[in-house]
């Protein structure tokens, strides 16, 4: 990997350099230590699965790459961090977790878990603006409950692959099909390929949202759901994508996919986000972080 941090609860991390890790960690320990042979060894923590890292190359010049790396640590670090076996085998940046990623595959509760939810509770008006932006759909109250339940239900929060990097896709991946009918729709040629496709039963109103059209008898539904959950890792960096499908139905006749969208995650503006001092809770973001705390808040009980 190509990133590190050194707070275990904090969400911020940072591409691995010297200069900066000598400044985060002044060279003390626990960061800077010394093996049993006399080796010196530099740690710091997996910003994906919250595990020791240990980072090779600082001062002595690799053979098989230019660049410094982190690499997980298999056991707990004192000061450093503890080690989740379960969290190593799903991170990303882990060897073992390449595997089939069409499947949802579920970990044990502990503490990379506690974690995540924890962001959800307490970030959830910034994971709903990510969604907002990535997918198109403004996420109100209405649909923010809506996923929030379902996340819930589907036990989402125990979905393997989730990780404190890519939670707000996570967490939408595990929310399966949304009703999108009377949301604002914030992206325009999605709006415009609905209602070209649909001409008779789909419109927009002037308020910009999704709504049956006028003359529209039939009962109408406008989905959205993701799929292909995917990462790969090149040269240590982690890219992370999965794809967002829309899809229409009429009466009791069968969904139609309508479009899709690939979504690739954007760890770093997100860290960004959720470290931004100046972010407005308005009323609206206030009513998103108070349902996500009273549908996600028992489950860390």
């Amino acid at each position: 990997m190509n990133v590190y941090k050194v707070d275990l609860k904090s969400q911020a991390y940072y591409p691995i350099d010297i200069t900066d890790y000598e400044e985060r960690t002044a060279r003390r320990p626990p960061w800077y230590k010394t093996s049993d042979n006399g080796t010196p060894q530099y740690f710091a923590i997996c910003p994906a699965c919250s595990n020791p890292i240990q980072i090779i190359g600082f001062y002595k010049k690799l053979a098989n790459t230019p660049n410094p790396y982190g690499k997980h640590f298999s056991r707990p670090i004192p000061g450093v961090g503890i080690y989740d076996r379960d969290a190593y085998e799903w991170c990303p940046y882990s060897k073992k977790n390449a595997g089939e990623q069409t499947e949802r595959p579920k970990r044990e509760k502990g503490y990379l878990v506690e974690q995540i939810l924890n962001l959800l509770i307490r970030h959830f008006d910034k994971v709903a603006y990510f969604i907002s932006k990535d997918t198109g759909i403004s996420i109100n109250e209405k649909i923010a409950r809506n996923m929030l339940l379902q996340f819930r239900d589907e036990e989402g929060w125990l979905y393997a692959r989730a990780t404190l990097m890519n939670a707000p896709w996570a967490f939408l991946y595990m929310t399966d099909n949304q009703d999108i009918m009377y949301t604002k729709i914030l992206d325009q040629p999605l709006a415009a390929t609905l209602c070209e496709q649909y001409p008779d039963y789909l419109a927009i109103n002037e308020w910009g949202q999704l709504i049956k059209h006028p003359d529209c008898k039939e009962y109408i539904h406008v989905g959205m759901y993701q799929t292909k959950h995917a990462h790969h890792v090149h040269d240590n960096e982690l890219t992370e994508s999965m794809e967002c499908v829309f899809t229409f139905k009429k009466g009791y006749e069968p969904a139609q996919e309508v479009c899709r969208k690939k979504i690739t995650f954007d760890y770093r503006y997100f860290a960004n986000i959720i470290n931004f001092a100046n972010w407005e809770v308005n009323e609206r973001n206030q009513k998103l972080l108070t349902v996500a705390k009273d549908i996600l808040g028992p489950l860390l009980r």
